[in-house]
């Protein structure tokens, strides 16, 4: 019983700090599939910024955040050929029981190449 007492809490750590950095990975991967939707859609000769903050809002419905989005060097207007970068930021809060929160931004990129 005593043993049990002393490992009880490092397992009880070390399994939901498993669940935290899975449900972490499934945030990036969603911001990673937001971003690329976002520079698909900026990608388009006719796309605004407005179209792209859509597009990624769109992607991320569900996950109950607002991301913060940003476009280098901005739509894809009378460039044809050139790269269009969307990178969609949020931050997340990873808890684990007995340790304190820790607050993190995550991240996802997206990368196309602009249409004529």
């Amino acid at each position: 019983m005593a043993e049990f007492a002393l490992v009880l809490p490092i397992f009880i750590v070390l399994v939901f700090g498993i669940i935290q950095f899975g449900l972490a990975l499934n945030r990036v991967q969603a911001y990673q599939a937001a971003a690329r939707e976002g520079a698909r859609v900026g990608s388009l000769e006719s796309s605004s910024t407005g179209d792209i903050d859509s597009a990624v809002s769109g992607a991320l419905v569900g996950f109950g955040v607002t991301p913060s989005v940003s476009v280098s060097p901005g739509p894809c207007a009378g460039r044809p050929g050139d790269a269009i970068t969307v990178q969609v930021t949020a931050p997340y809060v990873i808890q684990i029981p007995l340790l304190p929160d820790l607050p993190v931004n995550l991240t996802g990129d997206g990368v196309f190449r602009c249409e004529g």
